[in-house]
């Protein structure tokens, strides 16, 4: 059985329901050889919310709900996702709680946190066995089959276990190369319609209820210093073929009547003349399909009109635009990206100019920012022509560059990565910390988040008031509101303490 766990969240995000792609993969793999289950635990409890203080809340089936599902199941081996640090605390308890239920279980977890920090990670959970570290489609079997030997555990690739009361890690070296040989995800294996019914994508907004995660690639070919995920996919890009592209996504219209994609690359125009091919696919097909990129665009890649023109065409009706800073000072030196913020500018009055929406990732916080940098990103994402800003306080996320920086300069425990994670969470320096930047993200969200009413009533009612009557996302915006309002309070002394 493969699970993926509740959701952990700062109470003024919106919740995401998405088809976990990580279990929908690895169940693919897996069903060749044994019986497999999958239990999303987030789309089965999606309306089971647990304040848990501290402004957080959870959502998802309960641990003892899982632990029933276990049981029904009676499976040999149990795999527990944990993709994010506000995940694992679920996790551990989860593992936990399985080991003494079921002592026989072997339990296995994978996903980004436990592959950055698998020491700390057997040191939190005293249940678990195994950490599949990275991509799991090869070491998971081998790692079952050696289970199946009682040995051979020292040569799997990227597998962390104890042998002897001491913990042995073998390195992720090497990846999949040729992804076309990965089956297709097991959707099939998750209640799919559940998710259309729901229809709380990744960044909420939908064209079609009827729309789910898609990826094309793996990994990315920038180093960006406050991102973890290119180190997770081995610092390199690999894409599938464009036939192996279109080929998933004539079985998505065909069996499961999917009228939107939700593209969950890392990066999906690195290679500009890829993903020309694929939206060329898409028409020439005759797809009638929207889509949209909510982990964000390499805006450079932008600045090509038969780039855009094509995507237009092929159903793209909102990008988003990673500009993380809007301080070309932070961009150069302290994320390291290449991006000219001046020449974004530009890119970004192009595709408003192509028919489609703009949104906008801002990252605010890292550590050698100044309060003078972060109040320049918000002037200038006033300055663009966006329908949306996402401003988020800078997250130390397990494997990225700056996670480690922030620890050895002291301005971040290591152990808040256990408790307070994504949203609340962030670094404190002479300049700034956590509280102080959610008041100048509280003073300039409803500026840029109202500003498409005088821009555009009508979108601004049809796009984003009319997603939000629901009474989820209506607590969403309640919830956002007592947040703002309780920071714009606090004074700048207030909150340096």
């Amino acid at each position: 059985m493969l699970i993926f766990p509740p959701y952990r969240t700062a109470g003024f995000y919106d919740k995401m329901v998405c088809v976990p792609m990580g279990i929908a993969y690895l169940g693919a793999v897996l069903r060749k050889d044994y019986e497999v289950r999958l239990l999303d635990a987030v789309v089965e409890g999606y309306k089971q919310d647990r304040w848990l203080g501290n402004g957080y809340f959870e959502y998802g089936l309960t641990p003892d709900q899982i632990i029933a599902e276990i049981e029904d199941f009676a499976p040999q081996v149990v795999g527990v996702s944990c993709i994010f640090s506000s995940q694992f605390l679920f996790a551990a308890d989860l593992i936990g709680r399985v080991k003494k239920e079921f002592p026989d279980i072997i339990t296995v977890i994978g996903g980004a946190h436990p592959s950055f920090l698998p020491e700390d990670s057997f040191q939190h959970m005293p249940g678990l066995d195994f950490i599949i570290i990275g991509e799991g489609e090869e070491s998971f079997p081998a790692l079952l089959k050696a289970i199946e030997k009682g040995s051979g555990f020292e040569t799997i690739d990227g597998l962390a276990f104890r042998d002897n009361g001491t913990i042995r890690v073998n390195p992720k070296t090497r990846f999949i190369e040729n992804l076309d040989n990965l089956p297709f995800p097991a959707r099939d294996l998750l209640p799919m319609e559940k998710y259309f019914k729901i229809n709380i994508p990744a960044l909420v907004f939908s064209k079609s209820p009827r729309n789910t995660s898609f990826i094309t690639s793996r990994g990315c070919p920038f180093h960006c210093r406050f991102c973890s995920s290119c180190h997770y996919w081995g610092r390199r890009i690999r894409f599938r073929s464009t036939e192996n592209v279109l080929a998933e996504i004539e079985e998505l219209i065909s069996r499961y009547r999917v009228e939107e994609l939700k593209f969950e690359d890392d990066n999906l125009m690195a290679k500009v003349a890829k993903a020309k091919e694929i939206f060329r696919g898409m028409i020439g097909r005759g797809y009638k399909l929207h889509w949209n990129m909510p982990t964000g665009v390499w805006i450079s890649a932008l600045d090509d009109d038969e780039l855009l023109n094509l995507m237009k065409q092929s159903g793209c009706y909102e990008v988003i635009l990673a500009f993380e800073s809007g301080d070309q000072y932070v961009i150069d030196n302290i994320i390291k990206k290449p991006l000219d913020l001046k020449k974004a500018m530009e890119i970004t009055g192009k595709v408003k100019d192509h028919g489609i929406d703009t949104h906008a990732f801002f990252v605010l916080g890292l550590p050698g920012e100044t309060r003078a940098n972060i109040e320049q990103t918000f002037r200038y994402a006033r300055s663009l022509a966006l329908d949306k800003a996402f401003f988020f306080l800078f997250n130390p996320l397990p494997g990225a560059e700056l996670y480690q920086e922030a620890i050895d300069k002291g301005m971040f425990d290591k152990e808040e990565v256990y408790r307070i994670n994504y949203g609340l969470c962030g670094i404190t320096t002479d300049e700034f910390n956590p509280a102080l930047i959610q008041k100048m993200i509280a003073r300039n969200h409803w500026y840029i988040a109202v500003r498409p009413l005088w821009r555009d009533p009508k979108k601004f009612v049809f796009k984003y008031l009319r997603r939000r009557t629901s009474i989820g996302t209506l607590k969403t915006a309640f919830r956002l509101a007592k947040f703002s309002y309780q920071a714009s309070k606090n004074s700048p002394s207030q909150l340096r303490k």
